[in-house]
């Protein structure tokens, strides 16, 4: 079967700066002193996926603008706790680019939408066109567009330690499906993202919640059947779950 490669620039740029950064030691860096820690580390991981190619294979590297997004219309404090990016990988960003053109690979993002949704919908396209789409990522929003033709290749650590995550595994790890993703994150909300969900409910209280309701409209329907303070915390926060399931939705 073809296969489609899709890549989350983004992502992959942020592990392979900090895989190879030391605060306590210097980086490497070019003669007149750019620093190309992460270029070097992205650089090799391309290669990799590259040299397993075997000639029906597509590639596209997604990317995010940096500006803000439909999702700051629905919560406008959506990753507003995030830290300034290091200005030596802020150096490196805009070098990729002139990297990935340099070899050939296509590259995209739009402004308003984030490297997710363009990851997402040109991985439902490929999936039509009839390829088995693989997505790498550090980024475990992913997981939602898993299918019986999509995998995501979840970078645990560095830029080697990889785990495939397809149907099965996902429902070994979390005993969720690919839609219930949103749900979840929805529940428990991100602090990465400063997405809020429903205040006092964590990653097992989430799960148990979507083991048995399966949905957060499911839970909404039979929110009155839950006693105790836990009921009053999903009653009382029910427009923050609708709220942060959308905005952790991949627009596709």
């Amino acid at each position: 079967m073809k296969k489609a490669i899709i890549i989350d620039g983004n992502s992959l740029l942020f592990r392979a700066f900090y895989a190879t950064f030391n605060p306590s030691a210097p980086i490497m860096r070019s003669k007149d002193g750019t620093p190309t820690n992460a270029i070097f580390a992205f650089s090799n991981m391309l290669a990799r996926i590259i040299s397993s190619f075997k000639g029906e294979e597509r590639l596209l590297v997604v990317f995010d603008t940096g500006k803000k997004t439909f999702r700051h219309k629905e919560l406008d404090t959506y990753k507003a706790n995030r830290k300034p990016i290091e200005p030596d990988l802020a150096i490196q960003m805009p070098i990729a680019h002139d990297l990935l053109k340099a070899m050939g690979v296509y590259t995209y993002e739009l402004e308003g939408f984030e490297g997710d949704d363009i990851a997402g919908t040109a991985a439902k396209l490929a999936q039509k066109e009839g390829y088995d789409v693989s997505i790498y990522t550090s980024d475990k929003d992913f997981l939602q567009l898993i299918d019986k033709h999509i995998k995501i290749n979840l970078i645990k650590k560095g830029l080697s330690d990889i785990k495939v995550m397809d149907e099965e595994t996902l429902y070994q790890d979390l005993g969720l499906k690919p839609y219930q993703i949103p749900d979840y994150k929805g529940l428990m909300g991100d602090s990465s993202d400063n997405i809020p969900g429903i205040k006092g409910v964590g990653e097992k209280t989430a799960l148990k919640l979507l083991h048995q309701y399966g949905t957060i409209e499911g839970l909404q329907e039979h929110q009155d059947e839950i006693k105790g303070k836990m009921g009053e915390k999903i009653r009382a926060g029910r427009e923050d779950a609708l709220m942060s399931k959308k905005v952790a939705t991949i627009l596709r």
